[in-house]
């Protein structure tokens, strides 16, 4: 099979750098190419892909355009059979790819399918979930999904997730985390690339969910295994973006994937949730613009997207 791994990079150019050499120095065995898309960094991150990465077809961009949408930009000039997008905050190990590969070759019905990802000290964390419904954003929102992340009731993927990482036997799921999804290019061909009005976060989750619902199977690959740094590229947003795509996008996820009933009992809990957080929030804090945007969204005043407005400093 041959691979293109698309990496999408925000000044990140330090971890940047360390991913481009894992992938040099832990090559998989199928023919590849590297494609890094750059979002607008002010940090020489184009420059160091250019003078020392000249194997890697760089895509510098003048401002950010997001994750789907710079994905998508890579994509289409992508020729792999098989499409890894992998975060500029990560690093491959011997055996990271060969894994997943092996299990897409060996299963023609699984269509996207994720690594066991791990912190460079070694612990390795769940990147599974179910599809979120109310009662999941519920948790997440009120904070007791954090609060009782091993109670099976409250987060039964943990289960799955800690069951399959024991056993190193594949596992089908809902969603995997986006920062190292590899999927058949036959999948983005019948459901479609990343939604590009999904500035960041949940655009992972939307891919996942059209594949399911288009009949392919998601799998967790724990054999599979690479370093995830964690925040590299979302740490350098601005004070409220982070807040404002992550909320806007569960509005618009709900939208496309769920009832009336639905969306109108998410925009109560998300209504409640943020004028409570203005309220109590000080006047001097940056996430207050990111709260009376998000009100604004959910009373139709603004799109349920990220707009360049939105990328100013506020």
């Amino acid at each position: 099979m041959t691979l293109s791994i698309l990496i999408v990079s925000f000044n990140t150019k330090g971890m940047l750098e360390q991913c481009l050499q894992s992938i040099r120095r832990h090559s998989p065995s199928a023919s590849y190419e590297v494609f890094v898309v750059d979002n607008g960094s002010t940090d020489g991150s184009p420059a160091l892909v250019a003078e020392r990465f000249p194997e890697v077809r760089l895509m510098a961009n003048s401002d950010n355009r997001g994750f789907a949408a710079a994905n998508n930009q890579a994509l289409s000039l992508a020729k792999g059979e098989v499409i890894l997008f992998l975060n500029s905050d990560t690093c491959l190990l011997p055996d990271s790819l060969r894994p997943l590969l092996t299990r897409l070759e060996e299963q023609p019905g699984v269509g996207i399918v994720g690594p066991t990802e791990r912190l460079e000290a070694g612990t390795a964390y769940p990147t599974i979930c179910p599809s979120p419904d109310l009662w999941f954003l519920f948790l997440s929102h009120t904070g007791l999904r954090h609060y009782f992340y091993t109670n099976p009731r409250i987060n039964p993927y943990r289960q799955i997730w800690e069951l399959a990482h024991r056993s190193g036997e594949p596992v089908a799921v809902d969603w995997l985390s986006g920062g190292s999804l590899m999927v058949r290019r036959r999948v983005l061909e019948e459901v479609g690339p990343f939604d590009e009005g999904y500035f960041f976060y949940m655009e992972d989750t939307d891919l996942c969910e059209r594949a399911r619902r288009a009949g392919w199977r998601i799998e967790y690959v724990p054999r599979g295994v690479i370093i995830h740094h964690g925040g590299g590229s979302s740490e350098k947003a601005k004070g409220g973006l982070l807040t404002l795509s992550g909320t806007v996008s569960e509005l618009r996820y709900f939208r496309k994937h769920g009832s009336g009933l639905d969306v109108l009992l998410l925009k109560a809990l998300l209504f409640a949730e943020y004028t409570l957080k203005l309220l109590l929030v000080r006047s001097s804090d940056p996430r207050r613009w990111a709260y009376r945007e998000i009100l604004r969204t959910i009373l139709g005043l603004r799109p349920a997207t990220v707009t360049k407005e939105d990328l100013c400093p506020h």
